[in-house]
């Protein structure tokens, strides 16, 4: 192998960041052979975009119907920070002589960057990719992607905090036949409307079958709706809805009720995202069945469901009397959640990587013990910025034998100001000293 490229990120193994910080780290690139080149590039980026193919039947030039496979795509770019830290654009043949080279980089991710996805027809995808542009051979080409986490309090929207509470009923074909049967009717309980990953959402059931039809299993699931939306060739949307985390709680025969007091453990997934991406919307949904006999419907109460990434701080201090919410002391005790990869496993074509979420204790345990300064290899989550985040005028590099090109990505309706990327630097071998323009393959 001719080459070998390693992206570290500084303190941050798992490369995983809030919208808003600073995600910073260096590229070791190794060459075992000399090489032909214009320039290496290092660039960060943020983007999203959704594919889906369908099959559609339309007239051709000569009016007839003819079947066809459609494409409906969409894609934005939040941002995309180019420089050459070796070489320039266009420039002259250079020799890249065998050894190592090492390439810090650092950049704000803006604070309005979605957050990560991979999803079945889409992604929300941030990476740092290295270039090695090469002279007459395809180019050498290095990614590494991170995941970005928009901040999520649940404190902040009053709805989050709310209990959610519905009664419904069926009455089945047999009881209006017979006349003498009841309905099945189905309370629930739950006391909060929103989690974050990690969390047990309790709920009560009751369920109290009248009817003469038997209830086999009462199933509690959360489900995730994704939402793709295509520009090309036209507006149109798709929908995936996958069943996150499920409970079976048992059955009801007919004429009985039953009561049922449990949890659904809620695993890593991304939060609800209903911002930031125009082309891409995640929504949860706690859905409790009753589940019947294939010839009749099952009774469904449904609930709008938030996921973020800061707990209710009554569902954690659930043991303790509450008289208000001190959100400001509320992150001194709550311990610092870690952070998994995606509970599912759809991928959008050939990307294989998995985002992870943060997944708090699912205990509520308070975390006096935990606030040691041992987790430095995460994010430190945050409620709210105190002020507005602002980028630095123009980072410079230090002093080297090359000037640093920077290429600037044309600016595009509805993108955010381009934050500048910063190159601090790279090393060469001993003696090293550039070629002539007329060089032959390498």
């Amino acid at each position: 192998m001719s080459s070998k490229c390693t992206i570290l990120f500084d303190n941050n193994p798992f490369g995983v960041y809030y919208a808003g910080q600073e995600v910073s780290g260096k590229v070791e690139l190794i060459t075992t052979r000399p090489k032909t080149v214009r320039g290496i590039i290092i660039t960060v980026s943020g983007f999203a975009e959704v594919r889906w193919t369908e099959h559609i039947t339309k007239q051709d030039t000569h009016g007839e119907r003819q079947k066809t496979i459609e494409t409906y795509s969409a894609s934005e770019i939040y941002y995309s920070n180019e420089r050459y830290v070796y070489g320039q654009s266009g420039g002259t043949q250079m020799v890249l002589a065998a050894g190592k080279y090492v390439f810090p980089f650092q950049t704000i991710i803006p604070p309005n960057a979605p957050t990560s996805l991979n999803g079945a027809w889409g992604q929300i995808h941030h990476e740092v990719s290295v270039v090695v542009d090469r002279v007459m051979r395809y180019n050498n080409i290095f990614k590494q992607p991170y995941t970005v986490i928009v901040p999520h309090d649940l404190n902040l929207n009053p709805s989050n905090v709310q209990p959610l509470h519905k009664i419904d009923e069926k009455v089945f074909c047999w009881s209006l036949c017979c006349g003498n049967q009841g309905p099945m009717v189905m309370e629930i309980k739950v006391p909060y409307a929103s989690c974050t990953p990690g969390q047990k959402v309790h709920f009560n059931i009751i369920l109290n079958n009248q009817s003469d039809v038997h209830c086999s299993d009462v199933k509690v699931r959360l489900m995730k709706k994704e939402v793709y939306t295509s520009r090309s060739p036209e507006t149109k949307t798709k929908e995936t809805e996958i069943k996150i985390a499920d409970n079976h709680c048992g059955e009801v025969i007919k004429r009985n009720k039953a009561e049922f007091n449990e949890y659904l453990q809620i695993p890593s997934t991304i939060p609800t995202l209903i911002g930031n991406c125009n082309i891409i919307k995640v929504h949860y949904t706690l859905k409790f069945i009753a589940k019947v006999s294939r010839i009749h419907r099952d009774l469904i109460i449904e609930f709008p469901f938030t996921i973020g990434t800061w707990p209710v701080y009554a569902s954690i201090m659930s043991n303790e009397p509450i008289t208000n919410q001190p959100i400001n002391n509320f992150s001194r005790l709550v311990a610092p959640p870690t952070y998994e990869e995606d509970v599912r496993s759809e991928q959008f074509e050939n990307n294989t990587f998995k985002p992870r979420y943060p997944v708090f204790l699912n205990d509520g345990t308070l975390a006096a013990a935990a606030l040691s300064p041992s987790n430095n290899s995460y994010p430190t989550p945050y409620l709210a910025p105190k002020s507005p985040l602002t980028y630095s005028a123009c980072p410079t590099a230090p002093p080297s034998a090359l000037a640093l090109q920077t290429k600037h990505e044309p600016a595009t309706k509805g993108h955010v100001e381009q934050p500048q990327l910063e190159v601090l630097g790279f090393s060469l071998p001993p003696g090293y000293e550039t070629t002539s323009t007329n060089i032959g393959w390498k």
